[in-house]
């Protein structure tokens, strides 16, 4: 065999290895196409690709047929991972709306996101020459919609638990121990409360999930406040009304604040908690200032009679004293401990009155009696009836007659002013 017939035998031999490439080529993309559209990806691109290769090959072009067919398969593989992931996108999506659903909330942003990202697919791009589906943004679009939605959904589940507890908070409350009437306190308190979780329920629905949330923490805490403040105001009355006992023992009056006290038992068995409460911890500090009243009053009273009875010992007599401490034991009887130290203050500043006067009448006496003794050497004819006048007037004093000694003194004092701004010395007196 002559050598040109060796070439001609070679390149022969080359284009059919080739030929054989190209057609395992194309049959196999051909499988491969046929199998992948049953996913429903779009996969016109690939098999335009794949035509182009069985034209090639048709015009015995094996070595673009084979790159062809190759580049058909690689199309198809691509393009159905692809829509495997925009599907999968899609599916996932439809699970948030779902969900959001189930929880009562519009969805139809989310669902005009599903319609858009079709409307992505459809438009396709052009790459590396070739026009394909356009699932890449298209599932960008879907997976950030799908993002979107899970954070809705977590802050939707818990704005829902929110409210779930809000309203067993609210059911709590009829269950309270101690509620004489469970009836009237729910007519009273779950109406108001009621209203707000249908509030936060309707927030939630218009997609207010943060809305939702706050007014369902908010009614909860207004709820627990409620069952809190019943509770504490029913132990405070409790002790209040033991206090008031011991203090009706002690003969102190207590009427006013009994009553005020089973007043507020009634508030917090109709509902109305806040004024109850607010009504129990004033009735708690009344009963505390009560007893501290009463003996307060109660001793400035003993005290007051004590010294009355001394002064009266003494011979003080004040009417106005006599009627203040009169007064005082009536008020302390009427349970007015109050009125009773508005009297007894009175009785003090008659008490004061009388010390002053003492003191002051004292005071006198003794300067009367040092004027005297200068006058014992001086010669003046009425110092033995002045001598007489103030001996009264001391005698008066410790026997506690004021009025009579001050009297007396007055007469003394009269009788002094009559002597001589320079009255002679007796004979013998010294220079």
């Amino acid at each position: 065999m002559d050598t040109s017939t060796q070439k001609a035998s070679g390149f022969g031999f080359l284009r059919a290895f080739r030929a054989r490439q190209a057609e395992d080529a194309i049959q196999h993309s051909e499988g491969l196409v046929t199998v992948l559209k049953l996913s429903q990806a779009d996969l016109k691109a690939a098999e335009d690709a794949l035509s182009i290769a069985k034209d090639l090959y048709q015009g015995r072009q094996f070595g673009k047929a084979l790159a062809a067919a190759r580049r058909a398969e690689a199309l198809a593989i691509t393009l159905d991972e692809r829509f495997s992931g925009y599907q999968k996108a899609v599916n996932t999506l439809a699970i948030r709306i779902d969900d959001l659903r189930r929880l009562g909330l519009r969805t139809e942003d989310l669902e005009a996101i599903l319609g858009r990202a079709e409307e992505k697919v459809v438009a396709g791009a052009w790459e590396n020459g070739a026009f394909v589906p356009n699932y890449l943004e298209a599932r960008a679009i879907l997976e950030q919609a799908a993002e979107q939605g899970r954070k809705l959904l977590v802050e939707a589940n818990a704005a829902s638990n929110r409210i779930f507890l809000a309203e067993l908070a609210i059911e709590a409350l009829g269950d309270m121990p101690g509620l004489a009437n469970p009836k009237a306190f729910a007519g009273r308190t779950a109406p108001e409360l009621e209203r707000t979780l249908e509030e936060a329920t309707k927030e939630l629905a218009l997609g207010h999930v943060a809305a939702a949330a706050r007014i369902a923490a908010e009614l909860e805490a207004k709820a627990e406040r409620i069952r809190v403040d019943y509770g504490e105001a029913s132990k405070v009355l409790d002790l209040t009304e033991t206090r008031l006992a011991e203090l009706r023992a002690e003969g102190i009056v207590t009427e006013r604040l009994e009553r005020q006290a089973s007043f507020a038992r009634d508030m917090l068995g109709k509902g109305m908690v806040p004024p109850g409460h607010e009504m129990a911890r004033r009735l708690s500090e009344e009963a505390v200032a009560l007893g501290e009243a009463h003996r307060r009053a109660a001793t400035s009273l003993a005290d007051a009679e004590v010294v009355y009875q001394r002064l009266v010992g003494e011979g003080f007599h004040s009417y106005e004293a006599d009627a203040a401490i009169k007064d005082a034991r009536r008020a302390m009887k009427e349970g007015s401990y109050a009125r009773a130290m508005e009297h007894l203050d009175k009785a003090q500043a008659a008490f004061a009155r009388r010390r002053n006067a003492r003191e002051a009448l004292a005071k006198a006496l003794e300067e009367t009696r040092g004027r005297i003794a200068a006058l014992q050497d001086a010669t003046f004819p009425l110092l033995p009836d002045v001598q007489e006048v103030l001996g009264r007037a001391e005698r008066e004093f410790r026997q506690g007659n004021y009025s009579g000694s001050s009297e007396d003194l007055q007469i003394a004092t009269v009788l002094l002013s009559r002597t001589s701004t320079a009255a002679p010395a007796k004979p013998g007196a010294g220079p």
